[in-house]
């Protein structure tokens, strides 16, 4: 199950009309407690104006069992993108994909979670977040926003949104409030 979290990309992941129905079944068929965390990859493709806060790209990983939760946030670091991806003018493509440390400190809890399941029915989530900011004027009204994503190693990267347009996806309020970049992002 995958399960979206608020922030940017997560937000980019609930939006139904954008969701590439073949990459979501694939997904909803992967076992969260037994995926290889070293084999996750993401590709944001980002419209002009809309940059990545540095630092702020995580992962979240957890299950439920009736009232009880194991869960971890992981650090998803930036990853040169050396896969060819059509972008749109002015677009960015953004790679990510889980520190070493984390990924071992995933397979950790994946392993915890898998003696906890045994004890009962649990049910395992993964939802990827990032923050945004703005560059420049920020990103258009109309600006779109795409993720592409690999959990394979050396598996093609498949479009799990295609177009999502920001506006629908944040809300007109939340896209009109994003901040500057601090920095160059």
């Amino acid at each position: 199950m995958i399960k979206t979290l608020p922030a940017l990309a997560a937000v980019l992941l609930s939006a139904c009309a954008s969701v590439v129905p073949g990459t979501a079944a694939r997904l909803a068929a992967m076992d969260p407690l037994t995926a290889d965390p070293g084999t996750i990859e993401l590709v944001m493709i980002l419209p002009d104006g809309l940059a990545v806060i540095p630092g702020s790209a995580r992962l979240e990983f957890g299950a439920v069992r009736g009232n009880e939760t194991l869960n971890g946030s992981f650090v998803l670091e930036d990853r040169p993108v050396t896969t060819p991806v059509a972008l749109p003018e002015g677009a960015t493509a953004r790679g990510f994909a889980l520190t070493d440390e984390d990924a071992d400190r995933m397979r950790a809890l994946q392993a915890e979670i898998a003696a906890w399941k045994r004890e009962g029915a649990a049910q395992g989530s993964l939802g990827i977040g990032l923050g945004g900011c703005g560059v420049g004027d920020g990103p258009a009204a109309d600006a779109v926003g795409s993720v592409l994503i690999r959990t394979t190693q050396g598996g093609p990267f498949l479009p799990l949104i295609r177009d999502g347009k920001l506006a629908d996806l944040l809300g007109a309020e939340v896209l009109a409030a994003i901040k500057p970049c601090k920095g160059a992002e």
